[in-house]
């Protein structure tokens, strides 16, 4: 502590102890840890470039390579817009599928089977090989495919018409005239 004793109870604030320790380190050969009050010429200054022009070209190289929109008048006003840029946006789908990727599934489907150019081609590959392997006895469709529903009607009412003309007036028909005239 200091030398004296205190005349007033005010020597042993903090102050005093501080100054106490501060020579109590120098002693010791740790000036380094002491503290410097602050007229010390030790102290860097900081020069001033935080000044308003400073601020506003620091403020507008931000702003430079953002895209605010003019009716933006606060951050939370250009978030808004932001969330509703995004809303309409749809969504972007990853490309998990390439076109080397979807070709190697298909050969795994398919397999060693023979593939023609076409769907038809294809299908009819397949039919003659079941035929060879069913021993030729597959039986053939001979009949023709309907195309159009409105042609059985069509050819019934032709029939009709066509045995309306062959008909005589008595029930009998021509060829029956022509039978009996040989």
């Amino acid at each position: 502590m200091s030398e004296g004793t205190p005349e007033l109870k005010r020597d042993t604030t903090m102050k005093a102890t501080a100054e106490e320790g501060a020579e109590f380190l120098k002693r010791q050969g740790n000036e380094d840890l002491v503290y410097k009050e602050e007229g010390d010429d030790d102290k860097p200054k900081m020069p001033k470039d935080t000044t308003i022009q400073a601020t506003v070209k620091e403020a507008e190289k931000i702003l430079e390579n953002e895209n605010i929109d003019e009716d933006a008048k606060t951050r939370g006003d250009q978030e808004r817009i932001d969330a509703a840029k995004a809303e309409s946006e749809p969504p972007k789908v990853p490309r998990d599928n390439t076109m080397v990727t979807t070709a190697a599934e298909g050969k795994e489907i398919i397999g060693d089977e023979a593939v023609g150019e076409t769907r038809a081609q294809t299908q009819a590959m397949k039919d003659s090989a079941e035929e060879v392997t069913a021993g030729g006895d597959a039986k053939e469709d001979n009949e023709a495919s309907l195309k159009r529903t409105s042609t059985m009607a069509e050819t019934i009412q032709e029939g009709e018409e066509f045995l309306k003309k062959q008909k005589t007036s008595n029930g009998d028909s021509e060829t029956e005239k022509a039978q009996e005239a040989s």
